[in-house]
């Protein structure tokens, strides 16, 4: 059954891609494809930007679109062939979500946004999904 884990963050979108950035690069050290699925295009290229540069000696390949391996920014519906880790940064949950291995949720500062990760997490829990919870606020600070 998938893995939900949720990353609370005290901070703006900005700080989400900069955590967004950490979790895929771990998870390009360990072998697993990344799904990042934004909430626009610009985010998507925001993201994109950031993970040429987040890191000078760092190199994550990734691109844009859900095709794309072993890392994938994406606005689709569609999640392609990924499987293993999807990031979410939309609002909603995709109808998708339960094909893959985890799911990582961040949650940042917008009460519109906060509210509906508040949702998201009612929903995974009442339908028995393994649940985690991080709250990152002090290591990713306003």
């Amino acid at each position: 059954m998938t893995k939900v884990a949720f990353y609370k963050l005290s901070s703006n979108q900005q700080s989400a891609f900069e955590l967004v950035c950490q979790l895929v690069k771990k998870a390009c050290k360990t072998g697993q494809q990344v799904l990042c699925l934004l909430p626009d295009n610009r985010a998507a290229e925001q993201l994109d930007q950031m993970l040429w540069s987040f890191e000078a000696a760092a190199f994550v390949p990734h691109g844009l679109g859900a095709e794309q391996y072993p890392v994938a920014i994406s606005t689709d519906s569609n999640p392609a062939d990924h499987h293993q880790i999807l990031i979410n940064l939309q609002q909603q949950i995709p109808s998708w979500f339960s094909r893959f291995d985890r799911v990582i949720e961040v949650i940042y500062q917008q009460p519109e946004y906060q509210q509906a990760k508040r949702e998201n997490f009612r929903f995974y829990k009442e339908r028995g999904y393994s649940l985690s919870f991080h709250d990152l606020s002090n290591q990713f600070p306003k």
